[in-house]
């Protein structure tokens, strides 16, 4: 859920640094800090708060050459500047940034305080630093130091790693956190993805997990199992620093929200040649011979999946759809002829890879589905399908989501050759483009919305599904209490939260459920609610609140999706709130 960064440059670090930490805030944002080597020590600044305010604390000018930095999300300790990184060991040898949990700390934290180590943070983190102290003072080699912390502790980490005998390496450790090396014209970089080094480096290596090793100005050591040397494998990347730009828009989640139709037609052509759908011909033949698929999944990309589970259950596939850090814990067992689709935009999900190894274990196709190339689970698939929605910056997550829905249409689509489906994302395009071409009437909803503690959502069938995602956007960034219900269940208990003017959103894209949704919503409207309807066109009355124009009803939500959106944003945007960065959240969940 952490974010780090490091590097060793001719040029000063410093920027590099801020900079980079900039660009992986979305990890999280409690605290944050760098060390820099000062030709003598590494000198460690850090605050409780955003990067800006670490940025604004250092010195304008630091000349050092080689350093480390961190953006904290809290696991072990409160957000404070003692707990955030980097954390240096007892006698300063090393100081060290982390990205992960150590799942055994409070028993080697324990050990350790019986040789007379003492700590001053709450965190996992100063455990390693002491636990790799304590190596080196038996070893004197720092790479064995390293080696045997990573047998000595269990959980998962990247670690950014400076000795304080040899200002030029940065050493670094992983396993189940992902991170990578960039090189480029000035130096060698480390990170946890490749925004931060998108400016500074041209070619990338992709660190696996129980891999450790060094970075120096013009050289790359890497070790595996058993301390064996690695080859190093380069790979370019297509992402550009120019996706960072926010291209006059105030906000990135605005920006990225008005990408959903351009994120629709990249899927279209990359998948679809005007002839015939272009998806991996032998993981169409085990979709189409299998006897169950599982989709598994958190947040958004769940809901996303249950979309998907519909959308396969009418191509005439057994389908389920299951919260990935539920699963992980009770697994769903259905033999070889099984496929797993794994949905996540960063492809490093914790809960997914915990899923992965156990889903391995169970002999069936893995599938992952995800808008990061070379990420972890797209490593550990046995096929990858990119989602090529481009870089989605806000934590709250918005065109992906529409990158997800829109390619398991087309994956489903697929598995009977059924190209109508391409048509339909057409029309999906049109009306998507309508939409953002003209939502200020949700902008007047927001200021009703922005001053209510809670908040609704109502839909059926396909409709259910889309409130769950709505409501979970309008929470993430806004702060008010919301919940989506089944309009069926609402009388079966729901109904006794209803209060005088509580607003209650419904959902209506389907013929045969209409009525029996207008009817739950006078229900509430009876008992004082503020019903706000959002209905397809050819189901729409007069006093609807807004109609959005046509699309196919199984993919209508791609269409509704932006009225939920739009709707968080603008009410985020008239209480005040950061938008991109809302509390407590970190986008890429590295942590179980």
């Amino acid at each position: 859920m952490c974010g780090i960064v490091g590097g060793v440059s001719n040029k000063p670090i410093r920027n590099y640094l801020i900079e980079g930490l900039k660009t992986i805030e979305y990890r999280g944002y409690d605290s944050a800090g760098i060390a820099v080597f000062n030709g003598k020590k590494a000198e460690i600044y850090k605050v409780r708060g955003r990067v800006e305010d670490l940025d604004n604390k250092l010195e304008k000018r630091i000349d050092g050459l080689v350093g480390i930095g961190h953006t904290r999300w809290a696991t072990h300790g409160e957000p404070s500047v003692i707990n955030a990184h980097p954390h240096a060991s007892k006698s300063g040898l090393f100081s060290i940034v982390h990205n992960g949990v150590i799942e055994n700390f409070r028993a080697v934290k324990n050990a350790l305080m019986e040789k007379g180590y003492s700590f001053l943070s709450e965190t996992d983190t100063e455990v390693i630093a002491n636990v790799i102290e304590e190596n080196y003072r038996h070893t004197g080699d720092v790479y064995k130091a390293i080696s045997k912390m990573m047998s000595d502790v269990k959980g998962s980490y990247a670690l950014a790693i400076l000795f304080s005998k040899e200002p030029d390496i940065i050493y670094f450790a992983k396993n189940r956190s992902p991170l990578l090396i960039g090189r480029g014209q000035n130096g060698n970089f480390l990170a946890s993805d490749y925004l931060p080094m998108l400016k500074v480096a041209d070619q990338f290596v992709t660190i696996s997990d129980y891999q450790y090793g060094s970075i120096s100005l013009d050289d790359i050591k890497m070790f595996g199992r058993n301390d064996h040397p690695l080859p190093i494998v380069f790979h370019e990347t297509e992402l550009k620093p120019e996706a960072l730009d926010l291209n006059g828009y105030p906000h990135y989640m605005l920006k990225e929200i008005e990408e959903a139709d351009s994120c629709v037609k990249l899927l279209v052509d990359n998948y679809y040649d005007g002839k015939s759908f272009l998806f991996d011909k032998e993981m169409m033949r085990q979709i189409k011979e299998a006897d169950n698929i599982v989709f598994l999944a958190c947040g958004t990309s769940y809901h996303a999946c249950l979309l998907g589970s519909r959308f396969f259950r009418k191509a005439g596939k057994i389908s389920d759809v299951y919260i990935a850090s539920e699963w992980a814990y009770n697994p769903y067992t259905s033999g070889k002829k099984t496929v797993y689709i794994f949905m996540s935009q960063s492809g490093e999900t914790a809960d997914l890879i915990h899923c992965l190894s156990v889903a391995k274990k169970m002999d069936g196709t893995i599938i992952t589905i995800t808008n990061t190339q070379g990420s972890t689970l797209s490593r550990s698939a046995d096929h990858t399908l990119l989602l090529y929605a481009g870089i989605e910056v806000a934590v709250a997550s918005t065109k992906a989501y529409v990158a997800q829905v829109s390619a398991l249409a087309l994956l489903a689509g697929a598995l009977n050759d059924d190209a109508s489906v391409i048509a339909d994302l057409e029309a999906v395009i049109a009306a998507q483009q309508s939409v953002i071409d003209n939502h200020d009437k949700i902008k007047n909803l927001a200021s009703f919305v922005s001053g209510k503690n809670d908040v609704y959502f109502l839909g059926r069938g396909l409709d259910y599904d889309l409130a769950l995602e709505c409501s979970l956007k309008l929470k993430e960034i806004t702060y008010i209490h919301s919940e989506a219900f089944p309009g069926g269940e609402l009388k079966h208990g729901p109904i006794a939260l209803i209060e005088k003017d509580t607003p209650v959103i419904g959902f209506i894209s389907d013929a045969k459920t209409e009525l029996a949704m207008r009817s739950n919503l006078h229900e509430v409207e009876a008992r004082g609610a503020r019903v706000i309807v959002v209905s397809s066109i050819t189901l729409a009355h007069p006093e609807d609140d807004f109609v959005v124009p046509y699309a196919p009803k199984y993919l209508s939500s791609l269409v509704k999706v932006l009225f939920g959106q739009y709707l968080a944003y603008y009410v985020a945007l008239k209480r005040g709130l950061n938008i991109d960065k809302p509390r407590n959240l970190a986008k890429s969940v590295t942590v179980e």
